[in-house]
């Protein structure tokens, strides 16, 4: 191989390892060697558009590139006049280049009112780089539409890597916008189940964190605000679950929807208290035994098992993904972005199989406090718990950037609710309040007393607001007086 550097080489380094340095003489040198494939020149930002095709080619390459506004195709040194209007223009377009990156940009003095504006651009660690939708690529002096083999191809690429995410130390957040009761429940849960010592119960917060490698030196990883940062304002955006009842069985119509956004186990726990509310609980006492043994329509530790895996294994590199739970007349889905990893496939999920994870910080941590129970067994116990019960066993489906599983019901929730006036599934004591109010309008205070296990107030409001939210109950009167009833 040659020793040998070149000219365009040399100036290129010069205006990577010196970008806030970048003078008029080392403008001139690059213009003089002309455009390259690490060199674009664009006459003004009436251009700009078209230039940030280049910007997306360069973060897609090797080795980047500098963008120079400016100059003209045939090397001469215009430079523009550059208002803050020209400035907001060029952070716009910027910001249709997905998923961010960090570009710089220099405002050279060529007179005294005129600038040669250099956008820096160095070889991206998440590529592909797409700019208003599409990707570009860079060969020679040339810049043209990435192909979808190639987009492909780094598409994959980067999902390969993307473990490396969760690793990575954040600047956004501090160990004061985390959730101590919580890391502390955690602690405790893992004490309980023998997988930390006695000790750790002790520990103070950075010291727990250093045992499950949530620290980089002083700062927390990405992983670390997943799980426990309380200050929705300092969490990620895709840091997401956003949750859905279906009338039906498509998206045509919904009957509740909600997004809810904050650290890991919130959005664990708050997506399970959204399932429990739309399916219903079978309720039947057996002979000498006088407690009513409860059968939900899908057993809850299967749909544990499918939401742990999809935190586990989401890619949340994507800043526009998230965990999606859908619920329709005929089955429940729990779907995800980041498809399969490559060393997993499809037809091995039913079977025993090795456990590969996208996010093994996120999936230690859960595994210590035992809500992962075992490595590889999540989508096996799945349908063991499904077959168990009766239920049809859950299918996993791979679509287009992400992955699925789907519950099928035993029967549709619009038939499974017992009470005439409710025309989709309703939990057990859902339909027990149904039942109380049919005859008369009664208060909470009266609902609770004649409920045969009734829960707290808060509980109890709750459940009223969400038949009220159906439409299947109103009220009369209004504060300490106000009654509930059945809606004629």
């Amino acid at each position: 191989m040659s020793n040998i550097t070149t000219t365009t080489e040399k100036v290129s380094r010069i205006a990577f390892t010196k970008v806030c340095m970048l003078k008029m003489s080392q403008l001139k040198n690059i213009v003089i060697q002309g455009e390259s494939e690490t060199v674009e020149f664009k006459k003004s930002t009436a251009q700009l558009s078209i230039a940030m095709h280049t910007v997306s080619a360069f973060l897609n390459s090797e080795t980047g590139g500098i963008l120079l506004i400016g100059v003209t195709d045939d090397k001469k040194i215009l430079g523009q006049v550059v208002s803050d209007g020209t400035r907001r223009e060029i952070a716009v377009e910027l910001s249709k280049i997905e998923p961010q990156a960090n570009i710089s940009v220099e405002y050279i003095a060529v007179t005294n009112d005129r600038y040669v504006i250099a956008l820096m651009v160095k070889a991206g660690i998440k590529a592909p780089y797409i700019y208003d939708g599409r990707a570009f690529i860079r060969s020679q002096s040339t810049t043209s539409k990435m192909s979808q083999e190639k987009y492909e191809q780094l598409l994959q690429g980067r999902r390969l890597t993307s473990v490396a995410w969760e690793s990575l130390a954040t600047n956004t957040c501090t160990s004061n916008d985390l959730d101590k009761k919580r890391i502390q429940q955690v602690v405790n849960m893992a004490v309980s189940e023998r997988r930390l010592t006695d000790s750790a119960t002790q520990a103070r917060v950075n010291e727990v964190l250093k045992k499950f490698n949530l620290l980089v030196g002083d700062r927390l990883t990405n992983a670390a605000v997943i799980l426990f940062c309380k200050n929705v304002e300092k969490q990620f955006i895709q840091s997401v679950v956003r949750l859905a009842r279906f009338r039906g069985l498509n998206k045509t119509e919904f009957i509740d929807n909600k997004i809810m956004r904050g650290n890991l186990f919130d959005l664990f726990e708050g997506t399970l208290s959204f399932l429990e509310s739309y399916l219903p609980v079978a309720g039947k006492i057996e002979e000498g035994n006088p407690l009513r043994i409860d059968t939900p329509a899908i057993p809850l530790k299967a749909l544990r098992e499918a939401l742990i895996n999809a935190f586990c294994h989401r890619d949340y590199t994507l800043h526009g993904g998230s965990i999606d739970i859908a619920i329709y007349d005929d089955r429940v889905e729990i779907s995800n972005t980041g498809p399969l990893l490559p060393d997993i496939k499809l037809s091995e999920l039913s079977k025993k199989h090795q456990s590969f994870t996208r996010n093994p910080l996120i999936a230690s941590v859960l595994f210590t406090c035992r809500m992962i129970e075992q490595w590889g067994r999540g989508t096996l116990d799945m349908i063991e718990l499904c077959k168990k019960s009766n239920n049809p066993s859950p299918k996993f489906e791979e679509t287009a950037g992400g992955f699925s599983v789907l519950f099928p019901l035993r029967e549709p929730l619009s038939r499974v609710s017992s009470t005439a006036a409710s025309p989709i599934g309703l939990t057990s004591r859902q339909q027990e309040i149904m039942n109380l109010l049919k005859d008369h309008p009664l208060s909470r205070k009266q609902v609770s007393e004649k409920m045969k296990n009734p829960p707290g107030d808060r509980v109890l409001q709750k459940e009223l607001l969400k038949l009220k939210t159906l439409m299947l109950i109103g009220t009369v009167g209004s504060g300490k007086s106000v009654q509930w009833l059945i809606k004629s």
